[in-house]
């Protein structure tokens, strides 16, 4: 019975040892989503605070990083009265779950209701908590009030507030 126990714990201790020259390779373990959903559909908030409603025909879901990739994505979110506030498209998307920031890029488009406004961009950074927007790239703008082209844009969808760093073509209709 000693010889047995004795046996059982030598084994035990063996098997959780483990030794690592300096010269091995290291390798990092693999980052693996928990969940991958084919078609889609992704509340982004709460339902009392306005979410956005989100369709994507792929999601990768990593909670660990509270992050969703998704792909072919369009997005909805209403006013407090049920009617489209912003809506818009994007071929590719990185979403922070956390901060409700999306990262969006081929092929942007984001519609919002007040103003009449289309933003229209390769790529642009959405924080959906804050209704801010930015996009370094070229980006054009078109609204009740003219249409505009230029790089380094900033939008503030709750103030109405939008700049440009640069711009290179505007019409302002009066």
């Amino acid at each position: 019975m000693k010889k047995t126990l004795l046996l059982i714990l030598s084994l035990l201790l063996l098997a959780s040892c483990s030794f690592r020259s300096d010269d091995e390779e290291v390798h990092e373990k693999a980052v693996l989503p928990d969940i991958i959903l084919e078609n889609a559909d992704y509340t982004l908030g709460q339902r009392d605070e306005n979410p956005i409603y989100i369709k994507s025909s792929r999601m990768t879901f990593y909670s660990h990083d509270n992050r969703a990739i998704v792909e072919n994505i369009t997005f909805t979110s209403y006013d407090d009265d049920g009617s489209v506030a912003i809506e818009g498209s994007a071929g590719y998307g990185e979403i922070n779950t956390e901060t409700k920031t999306m990262d969006l890029s081929g092929g942007v488009n984001l519609k919002a209701s007040s103003g009449n406004m289309m933003i229209e961009a390769e790529s642009l950074v959405f924080d959906s908590q804050n209704g801010e927007i930015e996009a370094e790239g070229i980006v054009r703008v078109s609204s009740d009030d003219g249409v505009f082209a230029g790089t380094g844009f900033r939008g503030d969808l709750l103030e109405e507030v939008y700049a440009f760093r640069t711009i290179t073509e505007g019409v302002f209709e009066i």
